[in-house]
């Protein structure tokens, strides 16, 4: 019984330690990790430069300039749309307005609370905000600050992390005690689950936007485009992505439209989108790598909300299936690794994966 007492008080220390780190580190850590995610995406772009000649401080900086279009052109797509969206403001705010009015009327006569009550208690919070409103512009003005901070961060790391990336393989496999073969095995294995991870995220991002601004625009909702792109920028947030990516839509298909049946049409198309992308999108360009199970992703999610917000929501399921490859090398740790995996391997989106493989490969 004592063994096993210092047995569990090792685990838990270790575990608290960990959190503490990774809490406080999180300034660093974020960056630090996205970067390493960055540089094993695109280093077989590094090897193909690499290959046709090219020096390695050229093929480096190719790679990181890349990234960097790839992130002003985002931004500048959202702030494009976020600047014409301004011109409907007045026809949101009045069809806001009767929306409002219908639900003062309606609570009244639901549950006999009385409308100028329901106003007076409305003007309270709208006082309290506006009291705060500078509080709350000083805290986004930091946050973008901090943001862009970090985003330097990342990209001048990536640079280093691919010009010296061979040195940094030949320390994993030094630090390593495993066999030579089955070194190489883990370090294959965990560069492809990051690179699975990050293009099958921007792959089914990109599908999921095309075909969120179809739907929108088909629907009829007023500037489809902005709110596609933060629709499916939202979706790399595994979980809970897929139903915060329907929340603004709704809102505006409701202010915009003077029947509930615009909003209904958004639901059931985003819902019918978000079903072709985690039964067939997400699983066929993944490749099946980040294969975790449901309850140690959804507890690893909310872990990594609390530790490092968003960020961590993102970056903790790759990290733990990369946690998992490890221990699925280890005779002692195998169980544990086994506990993390899905034992539903015949998931229909699994077996469309392989069907659809196997039809290509023919091809």
């Amino acid at each position: 019984m004592g063994a096993l007492s210092i047995k569990v008080n090792q685990v838990l220390l270790f575990f608290i330690l960990l959190v503490v780190v990774l809490h406080y580190g999180r300034p660093i850590l974020v960056p630090v990790t996205f970067a390493a995610f960055l540089s094993m995406l695109m280093s077989p772009l590094i090897d193909f430069l690499d290959r046709r000649g090219f020096r390695r401080a050229f093929s480096t900086i190719a790679c990181v300039l890349i990234l960097l279009v790839v992130i002003v052109m985002v931004i500048l797509v959202l702030l494009g749309q976020i600047t014409s969206i301004q011109k409907e403001l007045p026809q949101i705010e009045d069809r806001a307005n009767e929306l409002i009015q219908w639900l003062h009327a309606y609570v009244e006569n639901r549950f006999d609370f009385p409308i100028d009550v329901q106003e007076k208690y409305l003007q309270e919070q709208v006082t309290a905000a506006g009291n705060s409103s500078a509080s709350y512009l000083m805290a986004v003005l930091t946050g973008a600050t901090g943001l862009l901070v970090q985003a330097i961060i990342t990209l001048v790391v990536t640079f280093l992390l691919l010009y010296n990336k061979e040195k940094y393989y030949s320390f994993f496999m030094t630090i390593m005690d495993r066999t030579r073969g089955e070194k190489h095995e883990i370090l294959n294995r965990v560069t492809n689950v990051a690179q699975q991870y990050l293009k099958g995220r921007m792959i089914s991002i990109f599908i999921l936007f095309v075909l969120y601004y179809l739907a929108l625009l088909i629907i009829g909702v007023e500037n489809a485009l902005l709110l596609a792109a933060v629709a499916a920028l939202v979706n790399i947030i595994p979980y809970a992505g897929p139903i915060l990516a329907g929340v603004f839509p709704v809102i505006i298909a409701l202010v915009s439209f003077d029947s509930f049946q615009p909003a209904l049409w958004v639901i059931i198309s985003f819902s019918i989108i978000q079903g072709i992308d985690n039964y067939f999108v997400t699983p066929f360009f993944m490749g099946g790598e980040v294969n975790l199970g449901a309850l140690p992703t959804i507890l690893i999610i909310i872990c990594g909300g609390y530790v490092w917000g968003v960020a961590g929501m993102i970056l903790f399921v790759p990290l733990l299936s990369m946690a998992k490859i490890y221990l699925d090398h280890s005779e002692r740790l195998r169980p544990y690794g086994e506990l993390l995996g899905d034992p539903s391997g015949e998931r229909p989106s699994k077996r469309f994966h392989r069907w659809l493989t196997g039809m290509l490969r023919k091809e």
